[in-house]
């Protein structure tokens, strides 16, 4: 959905996120708030182009273009998964078919537009000001009554594009569980160590880089401000995040954990299969093993193989990167609450 409302302005794919999330909803927003507020333009721009609504207008034109580039990589990986599938093309389709199911995008879209402003309401309980601007108290204004639509029009298309990147992110991550439960058919340990398991594995990394990369802009958006987080921001804002990154946790590992013991199983019947011929060559006189060298090399060469079959679909090397990405985003997000609670 956030994808065909950016194909809307028959622009190219990366500049209409630009111009709707960067500048309509960013920028452009900010300065009409701000105008509002305090009626003076030139300091409502000076405030549009500070850190922090830079941080948050690229956060949405962020958002906008992470959906596509994670079915991007989906496409990508269907050039080569589908062969380990008994019914090919027509199984992995069948596999990620929910990406694009519209019903369960607007139920996401709601339920994100509600938990956001619930958050944006908790600080309202703890005596802070409305993130609304209808203001019953006073005379009626056109323009502070304009603005509160816009309010409200621009957080319902931000909603649209923060709740696109965690439903893409969370229905690749259901088909990815779907494909790990297949009875897919993985190719021989001594053409591939990864028994043509990688692509899915590069898959998931590169949706949950993408993932907590929106996570850390997010982040990003709130350290950037001058003010200083009351209570309520941290109990509303940072209870979101939390769930944000536990659940991008969750997706990752739950989909590879059946392909690791898969892989697991595999090595072992692996192992299991090889392990006699090596014992009769072990067991056998020297003159005999030496009579047949090329039986040497081969189960040498066997043996190098299956100890070097993974045991994940991805780089080791490559998750502990990510690790650092989550670790660090969860670390400044705990940081910042500490600081505030003990007033550093």
């Amino acid at each position: 959905m956030a994808e065909r409302f950016i194909i809307g302005f028959r622009l190219p794919y990366i500049l209409g996120c630009i111009l709707v999330g960067f500048v309509l909803f960013g920028i452009l927003n900010t300065v009409l708030s701000k105008y509002v507020e305090t009626t003076d333009l030139w300091r409502a721009v000076i405030f549009a182009l500070s850190p922090q609504s830079l941080a948050q207008s690229a956060l949405f034109a962020y958002s906008f273009y992470a959906p596509r580039y994670m079915r991007t990589k989906l496409l990508e990986a269907g050039r080569s998964l589908p062969a380990l599938m008994p019914e090919k093309d027509e199984g992995f389709r069948k596999t990620f078919t929910g990406v694009s199911a519209v019903r369960p995008q607007v139920a996401t879209w709601i339920v994100f537009l509600a938990a956001l402003l619930l958050a944006l309401s908790v600080p309202v309980a703890f005596g802070g000001p409305s993130p609304f601007r209808f203001n019953t108290d006073s005379a009626f204004s056109l323009l502070e009554f304009l603005a509160t639509i816009v309010d409200v029009v621009s957080l319902a298309v931000i909603s649209l594009a923060l709740s696109s990147v965690v439903w893409t992110y969370w229905s690749l991550s259901k088909g990815m569980l779907r494909f790990s439960s297949a009875p897919l058919e993985l190719r021989p340990y001594y053409e591939d160590p990864f028994l043509g398991l990688r692509p899915i594995g590069s898959l998931a990394l590169s949706l949950a880089t993408v993932y907590f990369g929106f996570i850390a802009l997010f982040m990003l958006s709130l350290l950037t401000s001058s003010s200083t987080p009351s209570l309520g921001d941290v109990v509303g804002v940072g209870g979101f995040l939390f769930g944000l990154i536990l659940l991008g946790l969750f997706l990752f590992f739950l989909p590879l954990s059946k392909l690791h013991g898969r892989m697991i199983a595999e090595k072992k019947i692996a192992r299991a299969t090889l392990n006699p011929k090596l014992q009769t060559l072990f067991q056998e006189s020297p003159n005999a093993a030496s009579d047949d060298v090329a039986q040497v090399l081969r189960l040498d060469m066997m043996d190098r193989k299956v100890a070097g079959m993974a045991l994940w679909p991805y780089d080791i090397g490559i998750l502990g990167r990510l690790s650092v990405i989550a670790a660090s985003v969860t670390a400044i997000l705990i940081s910042r609450i500490i600081a505030l609670v003990f007033h550093i």
